[in-house]
C-alpha cells in the first residue's frame, strides 16, 4: 500500500479494519447538517453539542486567567507552543548521578507503580523522576560509538502492534507515557489509572526495554523554540497551506453553535472543537484591564451568516495540523530517534514538507504483513531476544527494500518478503513436529536397546550405551540451533503463542 497514492474505493481501508476503504476512511463525512437539531436533553453530567457529540460539564473550564483572545489574521495561523510551569520544572531538573539503562528503568517503573499508584504525589513525584532518567537513558545511546541502536518514536498507534508491524527493525520504540500525560496535566485518578493499566499490558516490552515510554510534553518543550520557527516557516508556504486546507472536513455550525474539523484520512478523529459566541459582555477594571466575557452553547441562526468564523476556524486547524507535525519531528530529535507515521495524511502532509523518513520501518508500516503484528507482548519480548534472527530478518528487510523507488514499492516488497517468511514458519512447524516425533523418540528407542544389550557387559557397557543415545541427539539440537538463527522462526514464534 502507497500511503501518497490516491485510495480506490474497493480497496481494503489503509487502517486495518477489514473493511473496505469506502465503508471505513474513505466514507467520513460531517456527521450532522449545519443547525441540525439535536433531538437530546442536556443533564446534571453532559452537554449534547450536536446529534452524535456530547461534552462532561466537569470537562468544561476556563484557566484562573482566562483565554487568550485571537484577533483574525485573515490567513493560516498557529499557536505558539506554551509550556507549564511542571514541565519548566522539570526541564530545569539536574541530569540523573548515573545513567540507568532502559531494561533497569523498564523494571523500576512497574516496582514504583506497585509501591506508589494508591499515592497520587509519590506516583508524581516518582514518574517524573523516571521521565527525566529516560530521556538521559536515550541521550546516552546517541553518544555510543557507531554503530548507534536503532530508536524509532511514534504516537498513534497499540506499541504493541507497532512493534511487530515494523518487523522488530528497532531496537527501541519511543511511545507517548501515557501516565506522566496524565499526571502532568492534572487528570482524574480513573484515567490514571487507566494508563498505569495500559502500560502492564505491555510489560514484557517495556522491561526489555523494546518499548520506551517517553514524556512527550518534555520533548516537545525542550524544543519549543524550534516547534514554534518551523511552524511559522510552514505557514509561509502558500502551497502547503493551501494544500492542508483541502484535506479539511467540517461538521457546523451545530445547533449549540460548535464546528468540529478533521483530517482526511488522519487516525484522529474530528479533534478540533470550536464554540461560537454572539453574546459578549466589555469589563474595564480598577487598573484599566478589560475583560470580555462571552457566553458559550447559543442557538444556531440559520439567517446568521457564520461564513467568516467558519474560515477563521479553518486558519486556525491549518495551523494545529503544521504545530502537531512539527511536534512530532522535533520530539523524535529530542529522543533521538527517527520519526515514523501511520497516518496517510501524515505521511502526504511529511512528503510535501519534504520530511517524510526514509527508513525501512516507515516502509514496513504500509505493508501487509502477516503474523508478527498481532502476537502478544511477551511472544515479541522473546522474539526480539533472537538476536540472530532479528538480524537476519533486519538483512532480508534491506535485502528486499534495495532497488525499490519510492515508498509503495517498498511497502509491496515487503509485504512478498512477509508472505514468504509466513510460508517458512509454517513449514518449519511441520518440520519440528515430525521431528519431535521422529528424531527424539527414535534414537531414544535404539539408545535404550542399546544400553540394554550393553547392560550384559557391565557397567562400562551401560555407560558406552548411555554416551551412544546423547550422541545420536546432538544433531537434533544442532538442528534446532540452527533453525532459531533464521528469520522463519520469528513468526514460528509468533503463530505458535497464537494457537
Amino acid at each position: 500500500m502507497d500511503p501518497l497514492a490516491k485510495f480506490g474505493r474497493n480497496d481494503p481501508c489503509w487502517c486495518g479494519m477489514s473493511k473496505k476503504y469506502k465503508d471505513c476512511h474513505g466514507g467520513l463525512r460531517a456527521r450532522s447538517m449545519p443547525g441540525e437539531p439535536i433531538g437530546k436533553d442536556d443533564d446534571e453530567d453532559w452537554i449534547w453539542l450536536s446529534p452524535t457529540t456530547r461534552v462532561a460539564r466537569g470537562g468544561m473550564h476556563v484557566p484562573p486567567d482566562g483565554v487568550a483572545i485571537t484577533i483574525p489574521t485573515g490567513r493560516p495561523n498557529a499557536r505558539p507552543v506554551e509550556v507549564p510551569p511542571a514541565i519548566r520544572a522539570l526541564l530545569a531538573a539536574p541530569a540523573p548521578v548515573a545513567t540507568l539503562p532502559l531494561t533497569v528503568l523498564g523494571k523500576h517503573r512497574f516496582d514504583l507503580y506497585d509501591h506508589t499508584e494508591r499515592d497520587r504525589d509519590a506516583l508524581a513525584e516518582s514518574v517524573a523522576g523516571i521521565a527525566v532518567a529516560v530521556m538521559d537513558a536515550l541521550s546516552a545511546l546517541s553518544r555510543l560509538p557507531e554503530p548507534h541502536p536503532t530508536v524509532l518514536w511514534n504516537d498513534e498507534v497499540d506499541p504493541g502492534r507497532l512493534v511487530g508491524q515494523a518487523l522488530l527493525f528497532a531496537d527501541h520504540v519511543c511511545v507517548p507515557d501515557r501516565v506522566f500525560a496524565a499526571l502532568v496535566t492534572g487528570r482524574d485518578d480513573d484515567t490514571v489509572r487507566e494508563a498505569i493499566t495500559q502500560q502492564r499490558q505491555l510489560r514484557p516490552l517495556i522491561e526489555a526495554g523494546l518499548v520506551v515510554p517517553v514524556p512527550k510534553a518534555l520533548g516537545v518543550a525542550a524544543q519549543a523554540t524550534a516547534v514554534n520557527a518551523l511552524t511559522e516557516r510552514d505557514l509561509r508556504r502558500r502551497d502547503l497551506t493551501d494544500w492542508v486546507r483541502t484535506q479539511m472536513l467540517v461538521e457546523g455550525p451545530t445547533a449549540r453553535e460548535a464546528m468540529f474539523i478533521t483530517a482526511i484520512d488522519d487516525l484522529e478523529r474530528w479533534p478540533h472543537m470550536w464554540m461560537y459566541s454572539r453574546h459578549n459582555q466589555v469589563q474595564t477594571g480598577p487598573a484599566g484591564d478589560t475583560t470580555f466575557t462571552s457566553r458559550l452553547f447559543g442557538t444556531y441562526d440559520p439567517t446568521h451568516d457564520y461564513g467568516p468564523w467558519r474560515e477563521q476556524n479553518l486558519d486556525k486547524a491549518v495551523g494545529a495540523y503544521l504545530r502537531r507535525a512539527n511536534e512530532r519531528l522535533v520530539t523524535g530529535e529530542v529522543f533521538t530517534a527517527g520519526y515514523f507515521t501511520t497516518s496517510p495524511f501524515q505521511a502526504r502532509l511529511l512528503a510535501r514538507k519534504g520530511a517524510l523518513p526514509d527508513q525501512p520501518a516507515q516502509a514496513a508500516v504500509w505493508a501487509d504483513i502477516p503474523i508478527l503484528p498481532a502476537a502478544d507482548p511477551a511472544t515479541l519480548a522473546r522474539a526480539a531476544a533472537e538476536e540472530e534472527a532479528v538480524e537476519d530478518l533486519r538483512h532480508r528487510v534491506r535485502s528486499a527494500m534495495h532497488g525499490a523507488r519510492d515508498l509503495g514499492t517498498r511497502a509491496d516488497a515487503l509485504t512478498r518478503l512477509g508472505e514468504d517468511l509466513a510460508h517458512a514458519s509454517r513449514q518449519l512447524e511441520r518440520t519440528i513436529r515430525t521431528e519431535r516425533r521422529w528424531n527424539v523418540i527414535a534414537p531414544v528407542l535404539g539408545g535404550i536397546a542399546t544400553i540394554a544389550l550393553g547392560a550384559a557387559g557391565g557397567p562400562a557397557g551401560i555407560a558406552a550405551g548411555a554416551l551412544g543415545t546423547a550422541t545420536s541427539l546432538a544433531p537434533y539440537f544442532a538442528t534446532r540451533t540452527n533453525r532459531r538463527r533464521n528469520a522463519a522462526y520469528l513468526f514460528y514464534l509468533a503463530s505458535r503463542s497464537r494457537s
